[in-house]
């Protein structure tokens, strides 16, 4: 049986304007995954202008597992996400400017399925990844309101 590519979408629009989501969405952080529940521990091992890398372990399955994760960056207003190690999934994403305050974000995934591993279906996928991006739109904005304060 060989490998099965699924690509999966979603979209979240922002209260804020496209620079500020662009900086925030790419300024990865050890905590990042605080905000959605996460355990999983980052080490960064680069990080430019240009290029951010970071391993990741975390448990799944009663399992402990690691992987490395590699963000290109194409400022103003797109990144590249690619995944080692730990599964394949590849994801883009482009930011588009709605206004002076409000920026929508697309995003596309394609997760590669090796044989035998259960294919998620799309719904359930991007149903889970909406539900994660709600709760980043919910810092994000906040941040935004704070850094209008100072």
């Amino acid at each position: 049986m060989k490998a099965t590519v699924k690509t999966y979408k979603l979209s979240q629009t922002f209260n804020a304007p496209m620079d500020f989501v662009f900086n925030w969405c790419t300024d990865f952080r050890e905590d990042d995954g605080k905000m959605i529940g996460s355990k999983a521990k980052r080490t960064f091992l680069e990080r430019t202008d240009k290029r951010i890398v970071w391993t990741t372990e975390y448990r799944e399955d009663n399992k402990n597992k690691e992987g490395v994760r590699a963000v290109w960056l194409r400022p103003p207003n797109a990144w590249h996400f690619d995944t080692c190690g730990d599964g394949r999934e590849v994801g883009d994403y482009k930011l588009t400017s709605k206004g002076k305050t409000k920026t929508k974000l697309d995003m596309v995934f394609r997760v590669t399925y090796d044989k035998g591993e259960k294919v998620t279906g799309r719904r359930e996928w991007e149903k889970g990844g909406q539900k994660d991006w709600k709760v980043y739109a919910r810092y994000l904005e906040k941040d935004y309101k704070s850094s209008l304060q100072q």
